[in-house]
């Protein structure tokens, strides 16, 4: 297997940000687990080697290994999807690759990511369908293709490949089709996460160059907006209509609304019939602009409720432009997660850049990141991002924390105290010790809101790191309890299962998952806790101290 890369994400963030202090680059050392997605977005085989069992186990390993806890795998692009359904064609040239005991790519991709301790969410690109008119979308339904201001299928937005082909937004149809095939989906494999919505839009369009002339689209508004049924058997003849009664912001309007509905449709449905299933979606962070030019009123998804996480493409070259942009985003994510989207290997950045991109946004509030993409973070110059990093503590998804999740966070927190005296870092304990005994992650998280809000200071003179620790397992709790009223049903995950033996996995990557029950501290472990914590001060200090003179 290549020289894995280790590191872009399992690395210690912190030690990356600028001001850091050797005393929080340690505490960081120290901490067990931390609360924080980290993601990366990934086509199949981009690898070339998800061919076989072998080769999905192959990636799969080296994803667990750079600390990787969600995937979100493309699972409908180019108009066809990676497993196997009635409802849409199987990916070209997938059917002649063998996944041993799995019938197809991504069931096989699920079940092993499971056995590593990384969640998959399926990556769907809505509207967009590619570039090929050879796929049955196009050939057996071009009644449903999106229609441009040329009378054309193409679109303007990917001319450099011919041109984008487009569903149309505003077809019942189509978009009955989507939320029944993503049913479908979440049926048939059920140990996919969730959704990740991406090209939930109409092309990039612009004043004369706009689209969605369809047949469908056109009659429907002509009969809301007083427009003779005649103009709508044409292109040309609609647009004179729509300048005529002075209707292009209606126009604009009616099919924002159209996407929006799509919207609220697959959030119902998931409601409905898979509550434990997370919806996402891929944004941009602009979203004036993107209202502007692409329909996406982003801001009304997120008033109603619909987003359990926002993957906002947060594609800038500096970390200044990252931390800005997720700061604005951030003050409308109270009710739901936000795991940023970052992709500096676009501009040719160095893995020292990205790493400054992920501090920024975890700075700017952000609850994780996703990395786009897999191709050129892990496949590609991959020893170059390798070297930057290491020895990041596990992360845990802030969307899925178990109560065992939230013990490991705990102990870490505890650990991050380790600056007060022993005393404090003894009674400190034993209010942590009292929390990780509580029965259910919503006890747990009522205690953990009042010791963050009010009560640290009762315990510790100085609470500036535990304060840092906890505040990410706090928001992830609190958000959790909104998005489970939200939905109606408790997301809590069960306890993940304990791995199947490595040798049957195709490698080593993953948490056991096992749960050992843990002793009872006495008042001397505390004291035990607060030494070893200095010791690993110390040696941290060495161990940087002799990293740099390396260099």
């Amino acid at each position: 297997m290549r020289k894995t890369i280790i590191i872009i994400i399992i690395a210690l963030v912190l030690t990356c940000a600028p001001g850091v202090t050797m005393q929080k680059q340690v505490n960081a050392q120290q901490t067990a687990k931390t609360v924080q997605a980290r993601g990366v977005w990934h086509r199949p085989n981009v690898s070339g080697e998800e061919t076989t069992l072998k080769g999905v186990c192959s990636v799969l390993d080296e994803f667990a290994e750079a600390g990787v806890n969600m995937v979100f795998v493309e699972t409908f692009f180019h108009g066809m999807t990676v497993y196997k359904t009635n409802l849409i064609q199987y990916y070209k040239g997938f059917e002649k690759y063998d996944y041993g005991e799995y019938p197809d790519y991504l069931t096989a991709f699920v079940a092993e990511a499971k056995k590593r301790g990384i969640q998959v969410h399926a990556w769907v690109q809505d509207f967009y369908i590619g570039i090929s008119e050879d796929i049955q979308l196009v050939k057996y339904h071009p009644d449903w293709l999106l229609v441009a201001q040329d009378g054309g299928i193409r679109q303007t937005e990917g001319k450099e490949y011919g041109g984008y082909i487009f569903l149309d937004p505003a077809n019942p149809e189509v978009t009955q089709y989507l939320v029944d095939f993503y049913d479908d989906l979440l049926a048939r494999v059920p140990d996919v996460a969730g959704l990740n919505l991406d090209y939930i839009r109409y092309p990039v369009t612009s004043v004369g160059d706009d689209a969605g002339f369809t047949s469908c689209a056109m009659t429907e508004f002509a009969q809301k907006n007083g427009i003779p049924l005649s103009a709508a058997n044409s292109v040309g003849d609609f647009i004179s209509a729509l300048n005529d009664g002075n209707l292009q912001q209606k126009w604009a309007q009616y099919r924002t609304e159209k996407v929006t509905s799509f919207v609220g449709s697959v959030f119902e449905m998931v409601k409905q019939k898979h509550p434990q299933a997370i919806l996402s979606t891929a944004i941009f962070p602009d979203m004036q602009a993107t209202l502007q030019s692409k329909k996406q009123d982003i801001s009304r998804w997120l008033s109603e409720g619909w987003l359990d996480v926002v993957t906002p493409m947060v594609y800038y070259e500096k970390a200044s432009q990252v931390q800005s942009a997720v700061q604005q985003l951030m003050q409308l994510c109270g009710e739901c997660y936000c795991y940023t989207g970052l992709y500096a290997t676009y501009h040719s950045q160095s893995p020292q850049d990205m790493c400054d991109q992920i501090v920024a946004s975890q700075n700017a509030g952000a609850d994780g990141f996703v990395l786009f993409d897999s191709a050129k973070t892990f496949f590609q110059n991959a020893d170059d991002y390798a070297s930057v990093l290491q020895n990041m503590p596990k992360g845990a998804v802030p969307h899925a924390l178990t109560k065992q999740d939230v013990s490991d966070v705990l102990d870490g927190v505890v650990q991050a105290a380790a600056g007060n005296d022993a005393q404090q870092i003894q009674a400190f304990g034993g209010e942590i010790e009292g929390i990780k005994a509580l029965d259910t992650v919503e006890e747990m998280c009522s205690r953990l809101q009042l010791l963050y809000k009010y009560n640290l200071p009762q315990f510790l003179d100085d609470c500036t790191e535990a304060e840092r620790a906890l505040a990410p397992l706090v928001r992830a709790l609190e958000v959790g309890k909104i998005r489970s009223e939200i939905k109606g049903a408790a997301q809590q995950p069960d306890e993940p299962d304990p791995p199947d033996d490595p040798s049957d996995t195709g490698g080593e990557g993953g948490d056991d998952g096992t749960q050992q029950e843990k002793p009872k501290r006495d008042d001397k472990d505390w004291i035990i806790i607060a030494a070893a914590a200095a010791v690993g001060i110390a040696v941290g200090a060495i161990a940087t101290y002799a990293a740099n003179k390396k260099r």
